[in-house]
Formats: structure tokens, C-alpha cells, sequence
């Protein structure tokens, strides 16, 4: 979602030693998938571990509130895909009388770059995700059944700073008791704009066919911002309103994401000095 600035580049038409500098180039600032539904089309650069978790707080009623704590890791494998493992975290449910809590469902996915602009970030990718039924069915947590998800995700900036992200996923989705899965449409839009190089505030829509299978269709909005401390770290925040009458009312959520380490040792290193050259080579074409 935050656009990357190629400080690499930027050098190397000032000293004219793309080499050395590709040498000496440490990663790009870090982009995280969170908070907003919407994921862009950036992939961890390869080697790093980046880690993106925080809390969310929503309200569907004056009686119904639920919180949940979502932790995604993400390891950049090759320059065209990443592998990510996630978890709802500690969830906990309450309809003003009784109150339910426990471990939320788990996440395994994949993003993968099917299109790119030469030397730059992708343009397209796709983003395939199953969800294992961790939590609890019985407290009511979960559905109990497996989902299966794809989402294409594209990108592009416009104006001076701004950039938007466009999400499109389909999913079968697994229904409490045995009943069979349902199909899930989703379509998301989130804008944002780089105000200055540590503030990025967004504005999100997104949009789900059904969330159970006799459901309808529901629809929120959200904003917030993403503030990024050097190239490894980022905090976000923001709200959520629904759109729809069986959407939640309202939402809060907050979170950091951070680079904290390299998980492939010397492979990963020469991979993103090669990645740094490229796109020094692309600057000093343009």
C-alpha cells in the first residue's frame, strides 16, 4: 500500500557506481498488508522475515462486540513470491450476557507476482490463502470447516503521491454445521497518499457477496493512516463504519509491522543486490 522510494537509485545517478552501491543497499522501506482489507501488490523482498500484527476492536450492536489480535508473517522466498503464515490470535465474542474467547482460525497463503513494471513493484498478483478451522465451532468462533481463497491484486499511482490498490477474491467458504460451502465474492479499493515520508493516511471501501450462507451482501468503510519509522518499521491506526445494515457499526484497530530479519543468510543478500541493481538501471534510463 505505501509506495516505495529507491533510495538505491536515487545514489547511484549521483556517484555513478551502480555496483558498489547495489553492494551496499539495505531493503526497501517495508510495506505492510495491514490494516485495511485491500492487499497490495508488494512482495517482502527476498530473504526477509517481515511480521505485521495489532488489535481490532468492533461493535455490531450496543450488546455485541468482539475483539480480535491478527499476527501475519511473511517471508520473501524468490523476487516473485513470498510465502505468509497468519492467525486470527486470541478472539473474544460477547452478546452482553455471555462472553466467549479463544484461539482464532489459521492462515497459510502465498502471494505471487504475475506482472511487473521492469525494475519496479508488481503490477499484478495473486494471493491464494486457506484457512484451517482452528477456532472453536462450539463457542461459536468459527465455522468449524476449511476456506478456500484466491485474490487478484493490482495497483497503480496517480497524481503527484497518491496510489490506489483494487482487490478481487472469490472464495468457497466453509458454514457451521455440516451444511456445504458457500461461494464468497469480495471486492475492495483503498487510496492512500504519501503526505510526507513517514504519513501515509488511506480511505478504504470494501465489499463481501455474504459472510454465511444464507446471508446478504455487506459493506464497510475505513481510514487511518500508516506512519513509518526508517525502512524497517511502521505503525497504523483507524477506523471502521459499516455501510451495510448487517455490517458491523463500528471498528477500531491498530497495529505494527516490521522487517526482523534475514532468513536465508547470504542467498537472500545476493538476491536483493541484484534486485538493487535493476532498479538502478531502470532509474538511470528513465
Amino acid at each position: 500500500m505505501m509506495r516505495c522510494a529507491a533510495i538505491a537509485s536515487v545514489c547511484l545517478l549521483t556517484i555513478g557506481a551502480p555496483v558498489l552501491l547495489a553492494q551496499d543497499a539495505g531493503p526497501q522501506p517495508i510495506d505492510p498488508d495491514r490494516p485495511d482489507v485491500t492487499n497490495g501488490t508488494h512482495i517482502v523482498e527476498t530473504g526477509l522475515l517481515q511480521i505485521e500484527f495489532g488489535g481490532q476492536y468492533t461493535r455490531s450492536a450496543p450488546s455485541q462486540t468482539a475483539f480480535g489480535s491478527p499476527f501475519t508473517a511473511r517471508i520473501g522466498l524468490t523476487e516473485w513470491m513470498e510465502a505468509r503464515v497468519g492467525t486470527d490470535g486470541l478472539l473474544t465474542q460477547s452478546d452482553g450476557v455471555k462472553r466467549e474467547t479463544g484461539l482464532g482460525n489459521v492462515q497459510v497463503g502465498a502471494k505471487l507476482r504475475l506482472w511487473s513494471d521492469p525494475g519496479g513493484v508488481p503490477v499484478l498478483s495473486v494471493l491464494p490463502t486457506v484457512n484451517l478451522p482452528t477456532a472453536s465451532s462450539e463457542k461459536g468462533l468459527g465455522s468449524g470447516h476449511p476456506d478456500y481463497t484466491i485474490a487478484l491484486l493490482t495497483g497503480s499511482d496517480f497524481a503527484t503521491h497518491a496510489h490506489v490498490d483494487v482487490n478481487y477474491g472469490i472464495g468457497a467458504i466453509g458454514s457451521v454445521a455440516d451444511e456445504p460451502s458457500f461461494v464468497q465474492h469480495l471486492i475492495s479499493v483503498s487510496a492512500s497518499d504519501a503526505i510526507s515520508d513517514n504519513w501515509n493516511p488511506y480511505l478504504e471501501i470494501f465489499w463481501f457477496s455474504r459472510q454465511d450462507a444464507g446471508g446478504r451482501s455487506v459493506a464497510s468503510i475505513d481510514g487511518g493512516a500508516i506512519y513509518q519509522i526508517g525502512t524497517r518499521y511502521a505503525l497504523d491506526g483507524g477506523v471502521q463504519f459499516g455501510v451495510t445494515a448487517n455490517a458491523p457499526r463500528f471498528g477500531a484497530f491498530g497495529g505494527i509491522s516490521m522487517i526482523v530479519g534475514d532468513v536465508l543468510g547470504s542467498q537472500g543478500a545476493v538476491a536483493r543486490r541484484r534486485q538493487a541493481a535493476r532498479r538502478a538501471a531502470v532509474a538511470r534510463n528513465k
